[in-house]
């Protein structure tokens, strides 16, 4: 039988693991910028309690926590390069749900961070908090 969502234990990493890794990938390709830009937002937010994350080849898994055992929702931000690679200029961010009704979005790259946050907010119930 088939399932919907993740389906796999969560490998967590720390934002901050993460944001020195998509960092550096920004500083050799510009293409990954709006990348860094979100996971340094989630930092910045303090916000990182409340939100998992982990890195699969570039792309950002995002659930919530507690994490919860599998299958689960999570929503992937992808990466240039990606298997489900988005249009130049672009951010594709994706949730995978557990009933199966899935979402994709694709905006250009200056909306990656508020569009980020509207996913968060929309399937986790997390948002940046104050500003």
């Amino acid at each position: 039988m088939g399932t919907h969502g993740w389906a796999y234990p969560f490998e967590q990493y720390s934002w901050e693991t993460i944001d020195v890794f998509l960092g550096g990938m920004a500083d050799r390709y510009a293409e990954f910028q709006h990348m860094s830009d979100i996971v340094t937002s989630v930092v910045a937010s303090g916000r990182t309690g409340a939100l998992a994350a982990c890195t699969s080849m570039h792309d950002l898994i995002v659930v919530a926590t507690p994490i919860p055992e599998p299958p689960y929702g999570v929503v992937a931000v992808r990466a240039p390069g990606s298997l489900r690679e988005p249009a130049d200029g672009m951010v594709r961010i994706e949730h995978h749900a557990v009933t199966g009704h899935d979402e994709v979005i694709e905006r250009p790259v200056a909306d990656a961070v508020p569009l980020f946050w509207r996913f968060m907010i929309e399937k986790f119930g997390v948002g940046p908090g104050p500003r």
